[in-house]
Order: C-alpha cells, then sequence, then structure tokens
C-alpha cells in the first residue's frame, strides 16, 4: 500500500493535493508537501523493492502533471520487518522528507492511529477504490474510513506441475486437499514448495491452512489488544499437523527443517 503521512508540525513549504492514477488493488498515496526551494516541489515516495512498477509510475506521473512537481523515489529495506522499522521511526521523528509511503496492509492500523497518514481528499477515494476488491478496500481503511489508496495485492494460489498430478493419480480439476498434496509428493519423491521462513510467508501461510479448514486465528478483531488470538482449535491442530508432517518428513526441501534447541 501507499499513503502520505502529515507531520507533526505543519510545514512552511508548499502543500499539494492529488493522486496519480494506480491500477490494480494494494497501496497508497495522499497528501504530500513540497519544498521551499524555487521551481517545482519534489516529492518523495518511500518504496519496497519488489517488481510493482512504483519507479515507472513515480516517473509517469511526473510527466503527466506538466511541471507542477516530481516524484522520486527511495527504496526501503528487502524485509518487511525492516521496512516497518524505517517507516515508524522516521514518522514518529517527525522526518519531513516522507511524502508519500508503500506500505504493507498490516501497517495501515499502526500507522493510521497516531495520525500519521494523511486522509485521503473525497474525489481521490471515489477514483481510486472503484471497483476495489472488499479485502484490498478493508485493508486501506481504519475506523472505517480509507485512510490509504489501494495499489495492489497479492494472493495464495497452488502452483503445480501437471505431469506430477496426473502421476499421483490427482485431478486437479476438482478440490484437493493437503493431506492428498503431502501423498503426491511423497509417491512421486517431490518437494512441495512451502514457506519455511519465520517472517511473513510463514504467518500467511499458516493462516491460510487455518482458513482452508474452517477456522481463524484471530477473532473480535475490533477489540484492539483485547482480541482473541489462538491456534488453540481444531482448525489450527491441523494447520499444525500439515506443516509438521511437512518438516519431519523432508516433503518442504533441504531449507525447510523443524529447529532443535539445545539446553546447557
Amino acid at each position: 500500500m501507499k499513503a502520505t503521512h502529515t507531520p507533526r508540525t505543519a510545514r512552511r513549504g508548499r502543500r499539494i493535493r492529488g493522486a496519480v492514477a494506480l491500477a490494480g488493488a494494494s497501496a497508497m498515496l495522499l497528501t504530500a508537501c513540497g519544498s521551499q526551494e524555487s521551481g517545482p516541489p519534489t516529492l518523495t515516495w518511500y518504496i519496497n523493492p519488489d517488481d510493482g512498477g512504483q519507479a515507472e509510475i513515480a516517473e509517469q506521473c511526473s510527466a503527466a502533471s506538466d511541471g507542477k512537481y516530481k516524484i522520486e523515489t527511495s527504496l526501503l529495506p528487502r524485509d518487511a520487518s525492516s521496512q516497518r522499522e524505517q517507516l515508524a521511526r522516521r514518522l514518529a521523528a517527525g522526518d519531513t522528507s516522507m511524502d508519500i509511503m508503500s506500505l504493507d496492509p498490516p501497517f495501515v492500523p499502526e500507522l493510521a492511529e497516531p495520525g500519521f497518514l494523511a486522509k485521503p481528499p473525497a474525489d481521490v477515494v471515489e477514483r481510486t477504490t472503484a471497483d476495489t476488491l472488499e479485502g484490498p478496500l478493508e485493508g486501506a481503511k481504519w475506523n472505517g474510513e480509507v485512510v490509504a489508496v489501494p495499489f495492489w495485492a497479492n494472493t495464495q494460489l497452488l502452483w503445480y506441475r501437471k505431469s506430477v498430478a496426473e502421476a499421483a493419480g490427482l485431478d486437479m480439476s476438482k478440490p484437493v486437499t493437503w493431506d492428498q498434496i503431502i501423498d503426491a509428493a511423497r509417491s512421486q519423491d517431490k518437494y512441495l514448495g512451502v514457506q519455511g521462513t519465520q517472517a511473513e510467508s510463514m504467518t500467511v501461510w499458516v493462516n491460510g491452512l487455518v482458513a482452508s479448514a474452517g477456522g481463524e486465528i484471530i477473532t473480535a478483531g475490533e477489540e484492539g489488544q483485547d482480541a482473541d488470538i489462538t491456534l488453540d482449535t481444531e482448525a489450527g491442530k491441523k494447520a499444525a499437523d500439515i506443516v509438521g508432517t511437512i518438516g519431519k518428513d523432508g516433503l518442504g526441501g533441504p531449507g525447510f527443517r523443524p529447529r532443535t534447541r539445545t539446553h546447557p
């Protein structure tokens, strides 16, 4: 996601409101402030190091402004935790170089609650949220209001090798279970491309496992810190069994192995 922020102290520089036409579904952009130097203001967009085309979009928007402003990009760290840490520290310190930010949806509430995100104008919200899927749109809201502009989002897909599925007797035109996929990997002596890194990627996978079993990790999320968070459910136990089986049986490849702890 992408968002501009509201600084703690008012800037003396020129203020511009507007939105770049963004295609897709999960990022944000909003109010930004220019410098005090003569000429068009320069806005800084802190972007993720991915293939989202953000740098190209910045160039296109700068050209489309007819010299009214220029957008430059600044690259954030590669991993999500470091991105969050850098943005949060800069915002808390009142860094006035931060005009536009690309954010992961989980960071939106954290930065919106203390007032770091500028509220987008109504016409910007109308143009940038039309035909947006419900999930990405809800991720751009806080307290029922849009505080970010949906830009692009990813989703979980099951990729498979057709020849392997056929050899294992899987009918991929119908729903399949993780147990079936695990059995297929065993019978064909293949690895499963699953996420074993202790980071957001594995969190997303575990959440997907729980959801596919009809469960939820978080209930009463509107209660904030008082929300009910647990994996001690039938769906959570099934998810743990799947992850454990893949790890113990070596079906996730050399990089997916259960950790062992040594005690003094």
